[in-house]
């Protein structure tokens, strides 16, 4: 498995995502119930193995309770993955009374998070993107200087593509950017805007990958591409995922990454993506001739 920097590390261009861990669909609550279910903290340490052993070497989630109580399941194990933390306000921060100011807040969570060793420590895309239509992302700088000042690789998720064009017109000290396929943060306001229409639920557009790709191409930093799958919306069958596997390697950088979320209980899913990214980087780097 081929590998891109963050900082002094290299990290797998097949990252696991954790949202399902979570019971995180971004669809409906019974699937949400289901990862759950399925996602005991015993199974989470099996997936965690198995991830390892297929040629995986990096997780990423944020700072929750479950995670809290899982890393060190994971460490007894045996397991030497890498993990890269998105650090929130929310959860791990000790900020449950809502005292601290968001930054502070986060940068407590990233404290926290820093005694597990995390390879590197983002903002939360949800914040970027509420900081950016409110026009206040700028304090974000105290963020990515305290990781810093904790030895850690620093980034910042965001859905939105304009927030890293922002970011590098003012070439703010980012290690690496959390970089999302679709715009999930948009408002019912911002499709009305748009495309002139409200959604039912979580809706997703099919001209935003395009959007993305284009500043994760402009950008020199390592770029971590996620919902390449658009939370399971590309995954009806084996050749729809291949296929966004492939498109999405076809356009990102050479030192970037994806990261995809996987639920191994009726298919092989972790050996099913690990060898269709090899084989993908592969024609890749043969067709540039290296």
């Amino acid at each position: 498995m081929p590998t891109v920097p963050i900082g002094p590390y290299r990290v797998t261009r097949l990252i696991s995502g954790f949202n399902p861990q979570f019971g995180y669909s971004h669809a409906t609550p019974l699937l949400n119930q289901f990862m759950l279910d399925y996602f005991s903290d015993q199974q989470v340490v099996k997936y965690m193995l198995a991830c390892e052993k297929a040629g995986i070497n990096t997780w990423q989630s944020n700072y929750r309770a479950s995670p809290q109580r899982q890393i060190p399941l994971i460490r007894e194990a045996g397991c030497k993955m890498n993990w890269i933390c998105l650090a929130d306000p929310w959860r791990g921060s000790g900020n449950e009374n809502g005292s601290l100011d968001e930054i502070e807040a986060t940068k407590k969570c990233a404290w926290h998070a820093r005694k597990l060793n995390p390879v590197g420590i983002a903002y939360h895309g949800m914040l970027t993107d509420q900081r950016w239509a409110a026009g206040t992302l700028d304090p974000v700088k105290r963020f990515i200087d305290y990781v810093h000042d904790l030895g850690c690789p620093a980034g910042i998720s965001t859905h939105i593509p304009a927030v890293i064009e922002y970011l590098e017109s003012k070439n703010w000290a980012v290690d690496f950017y959390m970089a999302c396929f679709y715009r999930v943060s948009r408002s019912p306001q911002d499709f009305v805007k748009e495309i002139g229409v409200e959604t039912v639920g979580e809706a997703y557009l099919a001209s935003d990958p395009e959007r993305m790709i284009k500043v994760i191409r402009q950008t020199g930093r390592t770029c971590l591409a996620f919902k390449i799958l658009a939370a399971g919306r590309k995954c009806q069958s084996p050749e729809e995922v291949r296929g966004a596997f492939q498109y999405a390697f076809k356009n990102i950088k050479p030192t970037d990454a994806t990261i995809v979320g996987m639920v191994p209980k009726f298919s092989d899913q972790i050996t099913e993506n690990v060898r269709a990214v090899s084989e993908i980087t592969a024609e890749g780097a043969l067709a540039q001739g290296k």
